[in-house]
C-alpha cells in the first residue's frame, strides 16, 4: 500500500481528499500545517506528498525546499495544490524541484490519475537507479578482479616458480629479486583486500573503529619514514620530498590507522608525481591538532576536489596508469570524520595539495 502526506490547512478539504484516497486503496496521513507535514515526512517516510501552497506560517514552496534539502528525499514525488492556476507558482514550484500541480477545485478522478501517474514515474526512475547501481557493481568487480587480484596472484605464482626453479639449480644471483617482487605483489593483494573489507562495512553502516582498538602513544615520524622506507623498495619513481616536521608524537590513537593515512597518501604521491618538480611533506602542531599537509605536482590533465572524492573514485579514468580501485582517501576522509578532524584535497593546474586535520589526542 502506498504512502501519502497531506499537507493541507483547509479542514474539511483536508479530510474529504484523505477519505478520497484511502477509498482508492492508499495510506493517507495528514498534516494542517507546513512544519507539521515536514515531521510527518520524516516520521512516515511516505511515497508521495501532496501538498497545498498556500499555507500559514511557511507556504508550500518552504516545505519543498527543506524537504528536497533532506538527502533521503531528494527524489520523493511531490505534488502541489493550488487554488489559482498560476503561471509564475507553477513556475516557481518546478524550479523547486515539485513534479505536478492540481489546480483547486479538483475533480477525485484526477487527483487520483495524477497520483498513480506520479508513483509510477518514480518506481521507473527507482529501478533505472538499482540497475545502474547493479551495472557499476559488476563493473568495479571485474576491474578489480583485473587490476588488484588476478595480475598481482599472477605475478605470484610466475616468479614463485622462477624461484624455485632457480634454487633448484642452485642459482642464486637473482632469488632475492624474486622474492621482494612476490612480497610487493602480495602486498598488493592484502591491501586491496583491507580497503574492500572497511568499505563494506561502511556500505552496510557498520563503524569499522567502534571496536576498541590497540591505542596509545604513537610516534609520527617513525611510521612516516617506515612508510617511506617501504614505499621506496615498491615504487622505482625516485621522488624528492622536502620534510617540515615539529610534531612527533600523537596520543589515543591506533598505529595501524596512523600508518593507513600516511601509506595511502605517500603511495599517491609515488605513483603520481611529476618528478621533475620536488613534493612538500609538512606536519605541525597547529593549537590541539596535528596538522599534514602534502603539495606535489602531479601529470595528467584533471582536476578535483573533496567533495568528489567517494566510493572507487578515479581521478583521471582515461589514464591507464591509474591502476588502484579508489578507495584509499575515501576511507581516510571516513576515518577523520570520525575523529572529528577534517580533510580537504585539491588538484587543480597540475599541482595536488591535501590538508588534514586530527587531535592531537583522542584519549
Amino acid at each position: 500500500m502506498y504512502k501519502i502526506v497531506l499537507i493541507e490547512d483547509d479542514i474539511v478539504l483536508a479530510e474529504n481528499t484523505k477519505t478520497i484516497l484511502e477509498i482508492h486503496g492508499f495510506s493517507c496521513s495528514v498534516a494542517h500545517k507546513g512544519q507539521l507535514g515536514i515531521e510527518l515526512v520524516q516520521t512516515t517516510c511516505p511515497d508521495i506528498v501532496v501538498c497545498d501552497i498556500m499555507l500559514d506560517e511557511i507556504d508550500g514552496f518552504e516545505v519543498l525546499n527543506q524537504i528536497r534539502a533532506l538527502e533521503q528525499f531528494i527524489h520523493l514525488p511531490f505534488i502541489f495544490l493550488t487554488a489559482r492556476a498560476d503561471f509564475m507558482d507553477k513556475r516557481r514550484g518546478m524550479n523547486s524541484g515539485a513534479d505536478d500541480f492540481l489546480t483547486k477545485p479538483f475533480m477525485a478522478k484526477d487527483l487520483v490519475e495524477t497520483i498513480k501517474s506520479r508513483l509510477t514515474i518514480s518506481s521507473q526512475k527507482k529501478e533505472s537507479v538499482v540497475n545502474e547501481i547493479k551495472k557499476n557493481a559488476v563493473d568495479i568487480f571485474f576491474s578489480v578482479s583485473s587490476k588488484e587480484y588476478l595480475h598481482p596472484l599472477d605475478n605470484i605464482v610466475n616468479l614463485s616458480d622462477s624461484a624455485i626453479n632457480q634454487l633448484k639449480n642452485q642459482e642464486y644471483s637473482n632469488v632475492l629479486n624474486l622474492l621482494t617482487d612476490i612480497s610487493n605483489a602480495g602486498r598488493r593483494v592484502l591491501d586491496t583486500t583491507h580497503k574492500l573489507l572497511f568499505y563494506n562495512q561502511l556500505a552496510n553502516n557498520i563503524n569499522p573503529w567502534a571496536k576498541p582498538v590497540n591505542s596509545g602513544m604513537v610516534n609520527i615520524k617513525e611510521i612516516q619514514n617506515n612508510v617511506l622506507l617501504e614505499l621506496k623498495q615498491r615504487f622505482p619513481k625516485k621522488v624528492l620530498i622536502e620534510f617540515k616536521s615539529n610534531l612527533n608524537t600523537l596520543n589515543g590513537y591506533d598505529e595501524k590507522w596512523v600508518k593507513f593515512l600516511f601509506t595511502e597518501l605517500y603511495q599517491n604521491l609515488f605513483q603520481y608525481a611529476d618528478i621533475s618538480y620536488k613534493a612538500f611533506s609538512d606536519t605541525r602542531l597547529e593549537s590541539d591538532k596535528f596538522v599534514l599537509i602534502l603539495r606535489n605536482h602531479y601529470q595528467g590533465n584533471y582536476a578535483f576536489e573533496t567533495d568528489d572524492i567517494t566510493p572507487f573514485f578515479q581521478a583521471d579514468r582515461s589514464s591507464k596508469e591509474m591502476e588502484n580501485i579508489g578507495l584509499g582517501l575515501y576511507i581516510i576522509k571516513q576515518w577523520i570524520d570520525s575523529i572529528n578532524g577534517t580533510f580537504k584535497v585539491k588538484a587543480h593546474n597540475n599541482l595536488f595539495e591535501v590538508v588534514i586535520k586530527i587531535p592531537v589526542s583522542i584519549v
